[in-house]
This record gives C-alpha cells, sequence and structure tokens, in this order.
C-alpha cells in the first residue's frame, strides 16, 4: 500500500492473522516432528494431543499457506523482497539434500520437500523481512519476528508443561529421564526452547514487568530454563542461563550494581556452605551422571563419510532414502551433501558473521532501542554456536529450522533498513562540511 512514495502501514488485522498463524505453523510443526520418532512415544497422551501428532504437517502447512494469502491480500510484506537474505544459503542447502535423495528415487520428499520450503521461505524470510522493514522505517520497534515468536512460545511452553505435569511416562525418555515434551526428542525440545529465549527477555526488557506482556515473558522464560534443565542439554541449559544474565543488566543502574556486588560477597560465602552440595547435585545428576560422549563419536564417523565422497556426500540409507542428521549442522551437511553443502554454509558463516558486526554499529543512532540491537546479535550467535553442536540448519518441518529463518531474516531486514538510515547521517555531515567550506570563502 503506497500514498505517493511513502509507504503506508500495513491493514492491522491483517498483520495479526499473519502474527498468529505464523507462530502457530511453528507450533504444528513441533507435533509434525514428532512423526519421525514415533518409536519413542511411549504411553499415549490425550486425543487432542494425539491428534496433532497426526495432523502436524498437514496443520503447519496449511497455517503457512494462510499467513502467505493474507499477506498478499491485505498487506504489502511481499513488496520488499531481499532474495540476499542469509536465510537463503540455509534453505539451498536443504534442497540440494532433498534433490539428491531424489536421485535415489525418493521423489515425493523431494517434491512435497522443495515445496514445503518455498512456502516457508515465503511466510518466515519474506514476509518477515517486508513487516520487519516497515516497522522500522517508521521507527516502531515493535518486532514482527518477536511477535510471531511470543505466540510460538504462549504454546509451545504451555502444552510442554501441560504434558510434563499430566504425561510425564508420555513425554520422558524412560532410560535416561529426559523430557521431551510434545517433540519426541530432547535435543530438538533443547534447542526450540533455546531459540525463544532472545525473543521473550526482549519482550520482558521492552515491556517491563508491569506490563502484561512483560510479566508473562518472565514467567515463559523461567518455565524455558525449567524445561531446559529438565531435557538435559547442557547446551540448551547454559545458552538460556547466558541470555537470562544479559538482559538482567537492563534493570541494573550503576547504584543497583554496587548493590548486586556487596550483596552477592555477602551472600556467596553463606550460599556455597549451604545449597553447594545440593545445586551441584543437581546438576551433576541431570547433566553428568549416566552420560557418555556420544557426539564426538558422531563427529567422526560423520567425517569419515565425508571423506568417502566429499565432493557430494555419501548415499542415503533406507527405502526410501533418507539422511540421518545427529549432531552439528556442518558435520551432517559435509556427509549429506558434501562440499557443495558445506560451501553453501560458509556462505552464510560470512553473512551472519557480518550481520553482527553491521548490526552493532546501530547502536550509535539515537533511535534505535539497545535491546532491539542486542536481540538480533543474541539471536544470531546463538545460531552459530547450536549449529556445531546440532543440526540445527537442517530438517524441512523441523521448528527450530523455521526459527532460524526468521531470526537471520530479521536480522538481514534490520541491516537493509538501517543502510540508508546511517547513509542519510553521513550525508548530514557531508553537507555540512560543505556549508562551512562555502562560509570560509
Amino acid at each position: 500500500m503506497m500514498v505517493g512514495d511513502r509507504p503506508t502501514r500495513s491493514f492491522r488485522p491483517a498483520r495479526l492473522v499473519v502474527v498468529a498463524t505464523s507462530g502457530a505453523a511453528l507450533w504444528f510443526a513441533a507435533f509434525a516432528k514428532a512423526q519421525d520418532f514415533e518409536g519413542q512415544l511411549y504411553p499415549p497422551m490425550n486425543a487432542p494431543l494425539e491428534a496433532l501428532f497426526s495432523l502436524g504437517r498437514t496443520l503447519s502447512f496449511g497455517t503457512m499457506l494462510l499467513a502467505v494469502v493474507v499477506t498478499l491480500t491485505f498487506g504489502n510484506g511481499l513488496n520488499r523482497i531481499d532474495w540476499r537474505n542469509a536465510s537463503m544459503y540455509i534453505a539451498a542447502v536443504n534442497v540440494f539434500i532433498l534433490f539428491k535423495l531424489m536421485l535415489y528415487g525418493n521423489y515425493e520428499i523431494f517434491f512435497q520437500g522443495s515445496f514445503a520450503i518455498l512456502i516457508q521461505m515465503l511466510v518466515f524470510v519474506v514476509c518477515a523481512s517486508g513487516y520487519e522493514k516497515e516497522e522500522f522505517d517508521q521507527q516502531n520497534h515493535v518486532s514482527h519476528v518477536v511477535q510471531i515468536l511470543y505466540v510460538f512460545s504462549i504454546l509451545f511452553i504451555f502444552t510442554n508443561v501441560y504434558a510434563f505435569v499430566y504425561f510425564p511416562s508420555s513425554s520422558t525418555v524412560q532410560a535416561s529421564g529426559r523430557f521431551f515434551g510434545i517433540t519426541a526428542n530432547p535435543q530438538h525440545l533443547a534447542m526450540s526452547c533455546a531459540l525463544c529465549a532472545p525473543a521473550l527477555l526482549y519482550c520482558l526488557v521492552h515491556y517491563g514487568v508491569r506490563s502484561i506482556i512483560g510479566a508473562s515473558a518472565g514467567i515463559m522464560s523461567s518455565c524455558v530454563l525449567f524445561i531446559e534443565y529438565e531435557s538435559g542439554s547442557r547446551l540448551g541449559f547454559i545458552a538460556t542461563s547466558i541470555c537470562i544474565i544479559m538482559a538482567c543488566r537492563y534493570f541494573l543502574d550503576r547504584r543497583r550494581i554496587v548493590y548486586v556486588m556487596i550483596v552477592g560477597a555477602l551472600a556467596l560465602p553463606v550460599a556455597y556452605a549451604s545449597f553447594y552440595e545440593s545445586i551441584s547435585g543437581l546438576l551433576r545428576s541431570r547433566f553428568l551422571e549416566g552420560r557418555t560422549d556420544t557426539r564426538s563419536e558422531y563427529w567422526i564417523s560423520g567425517w569419515n563419510d565425508f571423506l568417502q565422497n566429499p565432493l557430494v556426500g555419501i548415499e542415503p540409507t533406507g527405502d526410501p532414502p533418507k539422511y540421518y542428521f545427529t549432531v552439528s549442522s556442518w558435520v551432517s551437511a559435509a556427509y549429506s551433501g558434501g562440499v557443495i553443502a558445506l560451501v553453501l554454509l560458509l556462505v552464510f558463516l560470512f553473512s551472519a558473521i557480518s550481520y553482527v558486526f553491521r548490526i552493532n554499529k546501530l547502536r550509535t543512532l539515537p533511535y534505535i532501542d539497545q535491546e532491539y540491537v542486542d536481540l538480533h546479535i543474541s539471536a544470531v550467535t546463538m545460531i552459530l554456536v547450536l549449529s556445531v553442536f546440532e543440526a540445527v540448519f537442517l530438517g524441512v518441518f523441523s521448528t527450530h529450522t523455521m526459527m532460524v529463518y526468521l531470526y537471520v531474516a530479521g536480522a538481514g531486514s534490520l541491516v537493509g533498513g538501517s543502510k540508508k538510515l546511517l547513509y542519510a547521517r553521513y550525508r548530514q555531515f557531508a553537507d555540512a562540511g560543505r556549508l562551512r567550506v562555502g562560509r570560509q570563502r
């Protein structure tokens, strides 16, 4: 929608529908992923959750299509397409792996998966980038990305806590006691929860604890930390804890920091003497005892598979042929897609790193909220760290992969939208310099 050369705000109800359907699509995709782990689901849950497990992919795909239709009909999100967004390189890796599966006879997964990735690009990259740029151009930092993730967090965290309370035997790995919730895999649960943390903490800082949104985001952040603990994911627990600690600095001015340091120095010896054994015992029993180092074994095995055919990776296994991703996006991409997939991921890596540095330069702009900058820097940094240890980039109907698309699209749109503002500030100084030179003459 344009008035002359000035873009207007999209139709507000349409934006809300896009936010709601996009968040619901992520939620349904979490149920859909459980279909790949049917043998790991123990006694069944209640009928509504069982229906979501069986219809997860269909519902996720349907809500994404609805978001695209609403944007095309009532919004202007598709008017600002940036196909250079770094998310496209991750999508290219997934499409290339699907293409390999087609060459080995799995035509169904190629056509269905490629179409699903196309719709995901429209919803979580093209539409999200357009709406995010629109908010930035109007200097209204009600981030479209955060709105989607806030809706998803409400649905995702509530259903996982519900499953933990009412269906503990159906949502926990019986051998290790690790909680997997509605995802049927503890690592997928941990990745999705960890990726909720930056958006929730942004809401907490931006809206404050006295608002409904801020208070609910704080409660959900605590639930995320609890779920990470129950899932037994060391990486997810540490990443979420670091995000929470970083967010606390917004609530502490210099005087409060001094008070916290004094109280901490006085209370630390007492806390150490009173609770060290119990707290260390809890952490040790959940994250260390009974855990073997399987990650390095998978890394070595995946690297050896890559060396067998470094150009395009190894052949898929099973009937129909499939690839099974274990740990590390980089190792999994290497043995399934070879050098071609690794080159695409390296291009993404350089683009993502450039996003971090360029977004950090925006701190000098007076009308940029610092928490808005921290949101994208922390999200992109967390994604890059997670990719080393988990296959967060790979998958078709994977909630964590769609969340990566969304976060990176938001960071890319912020970089693109800020270019003209930085250029305008440079032009302002340049014009002022020319005026001074003219006066001297």
